[in-house]
């Protein structure tokens, strides 16, 4: 039942889910090239990896399950909450994560020095943390209001928020939750603390996202 689960996924998973970010990637290389600048390209290349990529993966996973059309029939399968969960998380995340370093890769091809975020394990957490937190963050809302539109809206909501009072975030309690402290204050002195935080936060959201599930009657 396993197998068949994951291949229904694949058969099942809508193109737009995939073209999406494609379209957002293409876009980003174009505009990369067209300016062509090394300040620039480095603000695109952030702007790209740390606020694109987790708004798409957040937008993405809103409505990886509950937009599925046979979803009542899906339910009565005996499937377990935890294995949608994964295969339609996981499928997403794995989408923006090969989009992501494609961009990255292009932009140390042309030159893009990334030293300004530290080594490149702090470049890969300043897309991976954020997106998985979004994610995660869109499931929990989709599953939380029983619409796919709750949840996309939450993702928007937490991600303009964060961007717009990005300096008082960073300074006060609210640090923890501050989703973008990797890609806009990589020298800030509690960033590890602010990763450990959202990882924890994130895990809590697929917890309560995993427990909501298992209410199937909620959503048929």
């Amino acid at each position: 039942m396993k197998r068949f689960s994951l291949k229904y996924t694949l058969l099942t998973y809508r193109l737009d889910q995939l073209w999406f970010p494609l379209a957002f990637l293409a876009f980003f290389v174009i505009l990369t090239l067209l300016l062509r600048n090394e300040v620039q390209n480095y603000d695109i290349a952030r702007a790209y990896v740390g606020f694109a990529v987790p708004l798409v993966g957040g937008f993405m996973a809103a409505y990886a399950i509950l937009d599925d059309p046979a979803l009542e029939l899906r339910f009565a399968t005996p499937i377990r909450a935890a294995q949608i969960l994964l295969e339609r998380t996981t499928l997403i995340f794995l989408i923006q994560a090969v989009c992501a370093n494609a961009f990255l890769l292009f932009c140390l091809i042309i030159g893009v020095d990334f030293s300004p975020l530290g080594n490149w394990v702090n470049v890969q957490l300043c897309w991976l943390l954020p997106t998985f937190t979004l994610i995660a963050l869109g499931t929990f809302g989709a599953l939380a209001g029983a619409q796919t539109m709750v949840g996309s809206f939450l993702v928007g909501l937490v991600w303009f928020v964060e961007l717009i009072v990005r300096d008082g975030m960073a300074a006060n309690n609210w640090k923890y939750a501050y989703i973008f402290m990797s890609i806009l204050s990589p020298e800030h002195p509690d960033l590890v603390s602010n990763q450990i935080a959202l990882f924890a936060l994130t895990i809590a959201f697929l917890f309560v996202a995993w427990a909501l599930l298992r209410k199937q009657e909620r959503y048929i």
